[in-house]
């Protein structure tokens, strides 16, 4: 069984490419990173805390409980959740977004559930680390993100690492079948590049986002480089609240 499962989704901006390091640190304020970690933890615990049928990390879908991207805790203000999938599969998604709602969601990120008792925190916190470091540094990277249209600003990415919290999985989760994760709570770590979009105008809007990075190393109890892609488009209606 596969010990890590490592969600990378979304990508990375062309930025990124020519200057990994420079742009690592870039929007990196105090408050900017502990507010996008702080929206990372409540992001992960909405993307794996839902069973199969209401997973937003599978499928192409249209409104329904898949799109309810709204925080667990209403302490994060009012943030939208946007998501990629687990296996790269091309998915477009039709969603209704509430007016003056903020769009969050991973550019690229890592994340380490501790599920069997020798994985220990040094062992996920190495894992995440040194993913995220793999695909900075892969010399085939290739990324896009646009929104209607417009590739968005550096400024609205910053990197974000989030301290150990605990997700509870639901006994029909996603890594049920796959990974025979049992339903629980587990010790979960992660670390990644996050995107903050201001709220958009009312009516129809289309987000984008794909990656190639094929010589990053998933599975390194494997031989190989699997590598991961994604390719994701959600086409969103921003309506008053009232309309929905």
């Amino acid at each position: 069984m596969k010990r890590a499962i490592v969600l990378a989704i979304s990508v990375l901006l062309t930025l990124i490419v020519a200057l990994p390091m420079a742009f690592a640190q870039g929007g990196q304020g105090a408050k900017a990173s502990g507010k996008a970690a702080e929206l990372a933890v409540a992001w992960t615990k909405w993307a794996y805390s839902k069973p199969v049928a209401k997973s937003p990390l599978i499928g192409s879908y249209e409104g329904g409980p898949k799109c309810d991207g709204s925080p667990l805790s209403p302490t994060q203000g009012k943030t939208w959740f946007l998501a990629g999938t687990p296996d790269g599969s091309v998915v477009k998604r039709t969603c209704t977004v509430p007016v003056g709602t903020k769009l969050f969601f991973p550019v690229v990120s890592a994340t380490f559930f501790i599920t069997e008792p020798e994985e220990t925190k040094q062992i996920a916190r190495d894992y995440v680390k040194d993913f995220i470091k793999a695909v900075l540094e892969d010399p085939e990277l290739s990324i896009k993100v646009k929104v209607d249209g417009k590739e968005i600003n550096s400024n609205r990415m910053v990197r974000a690492k989030t301290p150990f919290f605990k997700v509870t999985f639901p006994k029909n989760n996603i890594f049920a079948e796959c990974c025979g994760v049992e339903a629980g709570k587990y010790q979960t770590i992660s670390n990644g590049l996050w995107v903050t979009l201001p709220p958009l105008s009312k009516g129809e809007h289309t987000i984008k986002f794909k990656l190639n990075a094929p010589n990053v190393d998933l599975d390194p109890n494997t031989a190989g480089l699997e590598g991961f892609s994604q390719n994701n488009t959600y086409h969103l209606t921003v309506v008053n609240s009232r309309q929905q």
